[in-house]
């Protein structure tokens, strides 16, 4: 079945294209196009259906953001974090909360950081503190934020039975922080990552939610699945739309240009032809083993399974590997044709968002040498268990606060 909302942001690219081209909006989404996407419904493919969200899964999710990344990655990933910070609010946050989020009948958009940088007390039924935190990504057309504070007591951490220091979220409107406004990067500008604070107040404990994100309020497929597979999904998505858009444009580039001495365009090379082949088979296979992990996941979630830590650590393998080859072909397709020096440059474009998007934490070189023990042990006990990866096996214990950042 076709993916409804791949089309929807299809039928925006002309949109966010040229919005995005605007010098007015370098620093973050376009207005228009955010509310272009509220219009379409794109920032609530994560959420439950009952809070107004489509409850998709990853595939539909995935194809979605690559779809946008595709026109531009900087609109991409700030839709993409929006997503998972309104489904973490939608599914982690108290019922009383969410109806003071969820019920005013706009559906809100999030922002949300992960790191605990924040600084809480409990006391008389509520906390109290605040904090400072970086890497809001999509704060400026957000309605609610939240950042990670660490609970202290008596001067120290509050820690929990599994030794890990109790951290919470709160979602807090956007008049209750302060943006640092500090936001100039070399690629991904127009994401909004901006730092903030979180000024000292008093935090309903209502208004809390557990950042370890163990305990889910309500059923939805993201829930099944947890943060980390999500998150990985965006983020291999951001990249698999900027590979893509680079193959179009060198394509179409080498099909236009000439070589000096040369009386063909460059397309019509061998040794263009050779080298885009193999780049682009490249790039079908990252997508193709993608789309095939997360689409596991999601039959897994669809029948109510948790994922077992040898699935997880497919996913980060799989999130790791993608961005890898799809830095490749970007600076394969950069190179190819010579004719990407002067801006505006599509082609250069590409070449920076990657280049910033692959040194995100969830694809780190940490990421294959996490997963390597557990994927060459299966490999050690059978010559098959690549293709039984469902197999019924104990849920993931992974920390997945580890790796969101």
């Amino acid at each position: 079945m076709a993916n409804q909302y791949a089309q929807r942001a299809r039928d925006l690219r002309d949109l966010i294209e040229a919005e995005a081209a605007k010098p007015e909006n370098s620093g973050t989404m376009s207005p228009v196009v955010a509310e272009a996407f509220r219009e379409q419904g794109l920032f609530w493919l994560l959420v439950p259906e009952g809070l107004g969200g489509a409850d998709a899964a990853t595939v539909p999710f995935v194809e979605m953001v690559e779809e946008i990344a595709s026109a531009d990655a900087a609109t991409a990933w700030s839709m993409m974090s929006n997503s998972v910070a309104t489904m973490v609010a939608a599914t982690y946050c108290s019922d009383a909360h969410v109806a003071r989020m969820f019920k005013s009948g706009r559906l809100p958009v999030m922002s949300s950081t992960y790191a605990p940088t924040g600084k809480v007390i409990f006391l008389d039924g509520h906390y109290r503190g605040g904090g400072t935190h970086s890497w809001g990504t999509g704060i400026g057309h957000a309605d609610w934020v939240s950042g990670a504070n660490v609970v202290y007591e008596n001067g120290a951490p509050v820690m929990q039975v599994d030794g890990r220091p109790k951290v919470v979220g709160a979602f807090l409107r956007k008049d209750q922080i302060r943006l640092a406004g500090n936001w100039d990067v070399v690629g991904l500008q127009a994401t909004g990552s901006f730092d903030y604070e979180v000024p000292e107040q008093d935090i309903p404990a209502d208004w809390t939610f557990n950042n370890h994100w163990t305990e889910p309020q309500r059923v939805s497929h993201s829930a099944h699945l947890g943060t980390l597979v999500v998150v990985c999904a965006g983020h291999a998505a951001v990249m698999l739309g900027i590979a893509r858009r680079a193959l179009h444009e060198a394509a179409k580039s080498a099909s236009k240009k000439k070589r000096l001495y040369s009386a063909d365009c460059i397309a019509n090379t061998p040794v263009f032809q050779n080298d885009f082949m193999k780049h682009e088979a490249l790039f079908q296979a990252a997508r193709a083993l993608t789309l095939d992990v997360f689409a596991e996941a999601d039959t897994l979630a669809d029948a109510g399974k948790g994922l077992s830590d040898l699935q997880i650590q497919r996913i980060r393998q799989v999130t790791t590997w993608a961005h890898h080859v799809c830095k490749d072909v970007v600076n394969y397709a950069f190179g190819s044709v010579s004719s990407a020096l002067r801006n505006p440059s599509p082609l250069g474009k590409c070449l920076v968002d990657a280049s910033v998007a692959a040194h995100h934490l969830i694809a780190g070189p940490m990421s294959l040498v996490d997963a390597a023990p557990i994927i060459i042990e299966s490999w050690a006990q059978d010559r098959l268990s690549w293709l039984n990866t469902t197999a019924e096996v104990e849920p993931s214990s992974v920390r997945v606060e580890e790796f969101v950042a």
